[in-house]
Formats: structure tokens, C-alpha cells, sequence
């Protein structure tokens, strides 16, 4: 059996916990504009249950991405969540022609910004988006193989082919990513085999009360397909945002070993112990 040796790492920081009695409006007046961040996501993405997102956090979001204020600048993001604004705010009681005017505005012009093929990612930022890994990023398994990361999918070019499929094991909509992290693993002929983790955190309101889920996804890469092989999952009471850091588990990184039956095995040092085997064919047991 073989060991592993590590070829890329992506990993996100986490935020610091924020001030119980602080508001988004309060932290965007002093400038604090990590933290005003942080509560618009939190009103924008974690809304109480049953309840739509307050349209005017969203414009706000999304001005915040459009500038770079307190997150990355993300003009898809911004474009998304401003086009969402706008129709929120159609609906609000009493809204007026020249407010309906005013959000389209506002609207249409960042999004003028974006360019024409990406628009319609704006959507999909919205709906589903991955926070923390950039719209693009793409992961070199050998010359020549590569995986492109987008929205709601991964693109696999190999050799001048390509193969786009959305990533399997679950909804994967309103996460940030914590950590995408390659492994070639070494097999008893000398060639490699290429696993990918991928670690994300959501939250979901369960019975009145906010829950998070960081979430490790186990990808094996085999020619133009990215197939799930295996899902941990841990779960704790409050909010996704900001990031909570990485279980001590997690942080210590999975482990590998190839079988000479060409099976994978992978262990996460856990109590107990998380472990499990990817079959040749790629079948999760």
C-alpha cells in the first residue's frame, strides 16, 4: 500500500466572532465593514424560517461585493444579488413605480459591468453560491489535466478535451468553501490516481432552531470525470457566518493509502475514527 504526498491546498480564513449586539447598519457606520458583511450574509443567506431575505440587506450585500468592502469583489455576486433586490422590492407593499425604477436601475447598471457570458452565472451566484473559492480557480492534477471550479459545477479538461458536470453528494447551494485540497496517490505501477476533498460549511434552520454542517466530499478524478466517492459530515448548532474554523479532525488532513487491489482507502482522525474504501469502480462504500 502507498502513501500520499500533497499537491495543492486551498484553504479559506475564518472570521472572528462578532459583537452580540452589533447590527449591519451599525458596523457599516463605523467602517467596520468585515462584520457588516458578515450580518448581511447572515440576513441575506440564513433569513429566519419562513421568511424571505430583507431586500434592503440584499441591495447592501451586494453593494459591499460590487466594492470590495469587507469581502472580495465579485461583480457576478453584486449582479445577482442587486437583480434579486429588485424584484423583491416590486413586491413590497407600497412600493412605487419610481422605486420599482430605481432598484432596475441600480440594477442594470453593475450588472452592465459584468461581461456578457458571465450574466448568466449572476443567477447561480445568487441561488448557489460558493463563497470563498473564486469563480474560476482551477487545480493542475498533471500537465495537460486540470479541474476549473465555477458556480455550481467543475470543468474537467484532459488533453485538449473538456467535460463540465455539477458537483454530486447533496445541495451544495449557500456554502463557503473551507478547503479544496489534491492528493496524487502513487499506485503498484508507478502511475498516479488523483483524489480531490472539498470542504465546505452551510446552515439550515431545523425545527425553530440555526443549524451549521461543514461537509468533506471526496472526489476521485478519472479521465474527463469527477466521480464522489465518499461524505463526512458535522454538524453544530449556530450560524455559518463567519466561517467556523475546520475541525481539529479536518485540520490534520485525511489520510490515504492505495490497496494493491486498487481499492482507496482514507482515514480522518476523528473520535472515533472516520474511515471508509473507494472502490475501483468508483461506487461509495
Amino acid at each position: 500500500m502507498r502513501r500520499t504526498f500533497l499537491a495543492a491546498l486551498f484553504v479559506i480564513s475564518t472570521g472572528a466572532p462578532l459583537a452580540a449586539a452589533d447590527t449591519w447598519s451599525t458596523a457599516y457606520k463605523r467602517g467596520d465593514y468585515a462584520t457588516a458583511a458578515t450580518l448581511l450574509q447572515r440576513a441575506v443567506f440564513e433569513p429566519a424560517e419562513g421568511r424571505a431575505p430583507d431586500p434592503l440587506a440584499t441591495r447592501q450585500l451586494a453593494l459591499l461585493y460590487a466594492d470590495g468592502k469587507g469581502v472580495e469583489r465579485d461583480l457576478v455576486m453584486a449582479c445577482g444579488l442587486l437583480r434579486a433586490h429588485a424584484a423583491a422590492a416590486a413586491e413590497l407593499p407600497g412600493a412605487t413605480r419610481a422605486s420599482r425604477r430605481d432598484a432596475a436601475a441600480i440594477a442594470e447598471r453593475h450588472c452592465a459591468m459584468v461581461a456578457t457570458t458571465q450574466r448568466a452565472a449572476a443567477a447561480a451566484a445568487t441561488a448557489c453560491p460558493r463563497i470563498g473559492l473564486k469563480r474560476g480557480t482551477t487545480m493542475t492534477l498533471e500537465p495537460g489535466w486540470a479541474i476549473q471550479f465555477n458556480d455550481r459545477s467543475a470543468t474537467v479538461a484532459r488533453y485538449g478535451e473538456t467535460r463540465e458536470q455539477p458537483l454530486g453528494g447533496g445541495p451544495l447551494c449557500r456554502v463557503q468553501v473551507l478547503r479544496l485540497r489534491h492528493t496524487p496517490l502513487a499506485t503498484a505501477g508507478g502511475s498516479l490516481r488523483h483524489v480531490v476533498e472539498l470542504v465546505t460549511v452551510q446552515s439550515a434552520w431545523r425545527r425553530g432552531a440555526l443549524t451549521r454542517e461543514i461537509v468533506w466530499q471526496l472526489y476521485e478524478v478519472r479521465g474527463l470525470a469527477l466521480d464522489l466517492a465518499a461524505v463526512q459530515r458535522w454538524e453544530a448548532p449556530g450560524s455559518a457566518w463567519p466561517a467556523p474554523p475546520l475541525p481539529d479532525a479536518l485540520a490534520r488532513g485525511a489520510m490515504f493509502e492505495v490497496r494493491d487491489s486498487g481499492e482507496i482507502d482514507y482515514s480522518i482522525e476523528d473520535a472515533p475514527l472516520r474511515q471508509g474504501r473507494v472502490s475501483r469502480s468508483g461506487a461509495r462504500r
